[in-house]
């Protein structure tokens, strides 16, 4: 089955040369007939290989979305299915994308359009201060205990004779060193950017977060998943840790497991002056805590906002100035049972 002609009018964009993926369903099956080239492109199988799976599974539909369709079918109507998260079947590793799903009934069959949704979900675009004018009242609360901290590790590290504890104590100190080069920083948060010209290894950076926050909960379960390939980001490796720190901390205070994924993500980008940049170095922290509740998830990067009891709500707004800073952006996504945070960085300009 090549083509069809919908008796409809929506049907009237649903053809083989359409520049977006189309599927037509046979109800009682459910399963795929017929997919224009975009279609089988994007699922990574044939026509006739797609025939054979179930088309709700194949093509990553939640329950919410396969109900609203079929009942648009069951009343011979059509409905766009907004904002709805599917997984792309041609990645196979979970991965998730927004798109507007159209149905409609056509010949005793659903026919089906995705159209993937062209703006960041609930992302921070670049250029935003949310935390300006707040970095000398932090930075001067920072900076008070740092040096009784940094001499208790010291006369700590007389006491201890094991390598893992004298490893724990380095630690301490090596991060003790930082906190104070970004309270140094942060007394002038709002009105200059750090530096980003600097390689980063993100991934080094990721296991060294890592690191410190399993050091102070041993009960977390963390999952890496990091591109070999990936190249080096332009960035500060200070700040970029501190965001990753607060990322981390933040999944690890909803959840139990916790996933560290990074990945090249083609076709993004971001409008700064004089054009737009390529944002393709994509950093995930994902937890399976219980959500953020779909009223606050817009508000998470603006200061002062928690969904913690006790939470100040800087964490978050400190992860979207720096990456602003960068020249990145950075994305939330969540439902109940898993939550991520994706960091979207450019890379050198000379990479």
């Amino acid at each position: 089955m090549n083509s069809f002609n919908p008796d409809l009018p929506l049907g009237a964009l649903f053809t083989e040369d359409a520049p977006f993926p189309c599927f037509l369903v046979h109800p009682a099956e459910e399963t795929i007939v017929w997919a224009n080239d975009m279609a089988q492109n994007w699922v990574g199988l044939s026509l006739r290989r797609m025939g054979a799976k179930p088309v709700w599974s194949l093509l990553g539909i939640d329950e919410e979305s396969k109900s609203s369709i079929l009942k648009a079918y069951n009343q011979g109507a059509a409905v766009t299915v907004r904002d709805s998260e599917v997984t792309l079947p041609s990645e196979g590793d979970g991965e998730t994308r927004v798109c507007h799903i159209s149905a409609f009934a056509t010949q005793g069959h659903i026919g089906l359009s995705f159209r993937f949704a062209k703006a960041q979900p609930r992302s921070l675009k670049m250029g935003g201060q949310v935390v300006s004018g707040m970095g000398r009242l932090i930075a001067h609360e920072l900076k008070n205990p740092l040096a009784g901290i940094k001499g208790a590790a010291q006369l700590l590290s007389d006491d201890v004779t094991s390598e893992e504890g004298q490893a724990l104590i380095n630690l301490i100190s090596s991060e003790i060193d930082r906190i104070r080069r970004l309270a140094d920083r942060m007394e002038t948060l709002g009105d200059r950017d750090p530096e980003v010209g600097e390689r980063v290894n993100i991934h080094e950076i990721l296991r060294r977060a890592r690191k410190i926050i399993q050091s102070a909960d041993g009960a977390l379960q963390f999952t890496e998943s990091y591109d070999p390939s990936l190249p080096h980001a332009a960035g500060d490796p200070d700040t970029l840790m501190q965001a990753l720190l607060n990322l981390i901390k933040n999944a690890s205070e909803a959840g139990t497991h916790i996933t560290l994924k990074t990945k090249f993500r083609s076709g993004v980008s971001a409008t700064v002056e004089g054009g737009k940049v390529s944002l393709p170095i994509e950093i995930q922290v994902i937890d399976n805590g219980p959500g953020i509740p779909p009223d606050l998830v817009d508000q998470v990067f603006q200061p002062f906002m928690s969904t913690k009891k006790d939470g100040q709500g800087l964490g978050l707004a400190l992860v979207s100035k720096v990456a602003s800073a960068h020249g990145g952006v950075v994305e939330v996504r969540s439902h109940p049972g898993k939550t991520k945070f994706s960091l979207l960085l450019p890379v050198p300009e000379d990479a």
